[in-house]
């Protein structure tokens, strides 16, 4: 429930027409890999959704921002198949656009999902299918969406693919899960507090949040970060759109580790 779905929509329908077919199909390229080429029933594996997005154009993360829709993938799965979690994504870019914030990618991004085989049902090969949908935007915006699918053989023998490196790659810069179990936050009328009294053992400095939880804060006001020992304060300023504060924030904490390698983690702060 954007405050400015509804101009979104209205700038769609009007540069639609004023781009040619060849132009819109070159605007964001869609492929799907795995990180195993073959594989045992009851093993897990990972697929990579990549879109390469044209230059100057960007896509969406899971919390847009002031505006912009999440890109999102649907999943279709043979019997035997089930999701583990929810997708993995990168740290998204702060994208200033038209006096706003929005949370995104430009050029390539890659989203990342678990999955799990059932040793009780038999497969002679797993086809999967992913729908996708985005929304990508440079002065104008425009909804797009497309079809990919893979096919990974079953045998007695695990195998892994040429896309293995890049995939564990990938798992290892995505961020972590922290469960915040002492960290709070309070607001006020137009501020918002955010405590962070427990994290991550390697944690030396945050240095930026993001909220995952949308339409909470005013993005175009910087986040105000005073870090102690063991300890940080943010403080927010709140979104005069919203209508009430939720008992829990799902948020990602960017911070740099006690050697000064860049690093993130999610977690969930309730209001205590």
């Amino acid at each position: 429930m954007k405050k400015l779905a509804f101009i979104i929509l209205t700038v769609v329908f009007s540069f639609c027409h004023n781009l040619n077919a060849e132009n819109l199909d070159d605007l964001v390229d869609v492929s799907i890999y795995s990180n195993v080429k073959q594989i045992q029933i009851g093993s897990d594996f990972y697929i990579a959704i990549k879109l390469s997005v044209a230059d100057e154009w960007h896509i969406y993360w899971k919390n847009p921002g002031d505006s912009g829709l999440p890109t999102e993938v649907t999943w279709t799965l043979p019997k035997g198949v089930e999701k583990v979690g929810g997708l993995i994504w990168q740290v998204p870019e702060r994208i200033e656009w038209s006096g706003m914030v929005n949370y995104g990618f430009e050029h390539d991004v890659y989203l990342l999902q678990k999955f799990k085989t059932i040793r009780s049902v038999e497969l002679n090969s797993i086809d999967i299918k992913a729908e996708v949908n985005w929304l990508v935007c440079k002065e104008k915006c425009i909804p797009q969406s497309d079809k990919v699918n893979i096919k990974i053989a079953v045998d007695e023998m695990f195998e892994k693919s040429n896309e293995d490196k890049i995939i564990q790659n990938l798992l290892a810069s995505a961020p972590s899960s922290f469960k915040s179990v002492k960290s709070n936050f309070k607001n006020g009328k137009e501020k918002l507090e955010v405590r962070v009294l427990d994290m991550p053992n390697d944690v030396a400095e945050i240095t930026d949040l993001y909220m995952i939880s949308d339409g909470i804060t005013d993005n175009t006001v910087g986040t105000k970060i005073e870090n102690k020992k063991n300890s940080a304060t943010a403080e927010f300023k709140l979104s005069p759109y919203l209508d009430a504060m939720p008992a829990e924030l799902e948020m990602l904490v960017l911070y740099k580790d006690k050697n000064g390698s860049l690093k993130s983690y999610e977690t969930i702060i309730n209001n205590k």
